[in-house]
């Protein structure tokens, strides 16, 4: 019994070796083809025919690599399969091919356009400034070209920041990210500038240096503040008393570096000059040499000694002498 066994031992073998080696199989690749976002096999961009089914299975399943990016296109070439099958261990001989060389793959995408990426930028800048939007003018800068997106039916998520946060004029930059399922499939900067118009105070005519400004002198006009960093005022009251400390045009925004207080003593006053020595106070009477503001010390001169003394202002009218 042994030894039929081994007479026919060595049929069996060989003829295990011959089907193998006598498979017949054929590849027909596809010229084209559109897939979801996936991890790419033989089977998909191709028809394969083989007569044992177990290794036609293996074949279509043997792996060629990721899907292109949406918008791109991957070549997949005959080369590239035959690696891939000594790779795979296998080696075989008679394969055929069809005509067609190469495959052009394409991943199923939708489109997310320019316009919706700009509209939600703009939505979250909107919410994040302080100003009405009464105030403002929004104006986009380089608006982005439609993107892209695998068609994966995935939940969509946007995420929007502003480089510069307290920046709300001007030039101002975003970062738009839009995810599917946790994953980040685009980020792109944003551009925007940011016009702003208020309700400030100009004055209706030429103010000189050294004017007090009045009610007459000064009107409320809406205009751009866009490029204004200093501080406008508007009501006209804030202003009124006041002193121009250089020439200031009409219609031209009244800035706090314009103005100032008045003095409440003018240089050549009559002031009246009190000292304080213990219980005794001594009035007498005196001349600023200076213009003098509530607090400050200032030269002035005693008329009835002609001597120069400093003094605290205290008011439009008085100095107490300073030891």
């Amino acid at each position: 019994m042994k030894l039929n066994i081994l007479i026919f031992l060595p049929v069996i073998i060989f003829s295990i070796i011959h089907t193998a080696v006598g498979e017949k199989i054929r590849i027909e690749i596809k010229d084209k083809v559109t897939l979801p976002e996936k991890q790419m096999v033989l089977g998909d961009i191709a028809c394969v025919s083989c007569n044992n089914p177990s290794l036609l299975e293996r074949i279509n399943n043997i792996s060629i690599g990721n899907t292109p990016w949406p918008g791109n296109v991957r070549k997949i070439e005959r080369d590239t399969l035959t690696a891939r099958f000594m790779d795979e261990g296998l080696d075989f001989k008679e394969i055929t091919y069809g005509s067609t060389t190469s495959s052009l793959v394409s991943v199923e995408s939708i489109t997310i356009p320019g316009e919706e990426i700009i509209r939600k930028a703009k939505d979250y800048l909107l919410s994040k400034l302080s100003r009405p939007e009464s105030e403002i003018i929004i104006e986009s800068d380089r608006p982005p070209m439609d993107k892209l997106l695998p068609a994966n039916g995935g939940d969509i998520r946007w995420e929007i920041s502003q480089i510069d946060a307290n920046k709300d004029r001007g030039n101002v930059q975003l970062i738009v990210r839009i995810s599917i399922d946790e994953k980040q499939y685009l980020k792109m900067p944003v551009f925007f500038t940011i016009r702003t118009y208020e309700d400030i105070v100009v004055p209706n005519k030429k103010i000189d240096r050294h004017d007090i400004l009045a009610m007459d002198d000064l009107v409320i006009k809406r205009m751009e503040t866009t490029k204004l960093t200093e501080v406008t005022f508007d009501t006209r009251e804030d202003l009124l008393g006041k002193r121009a400390i250089r020439p200031i045009l009409p219609n031209i925004p009244i800035t706090a570096e314009m103005i100032d207080n008045p003095p409440l003593i003018k240089k050549g006053d009559f002031i009246r000059v009190s000292v304080q020595s213990g219980n005794l106070n001594i009035v007498t009477k005196g001349v600023a040499k200076e213009d003098g503001y509530a607090g400050k010390v200032i030269k002035i001169k005693n008329i009835d000694s002609n001597k120069e003394l400093y003094g605290k202002v205290e008011d439009s009218t008085s100095v107490k002498i300073i030891f």
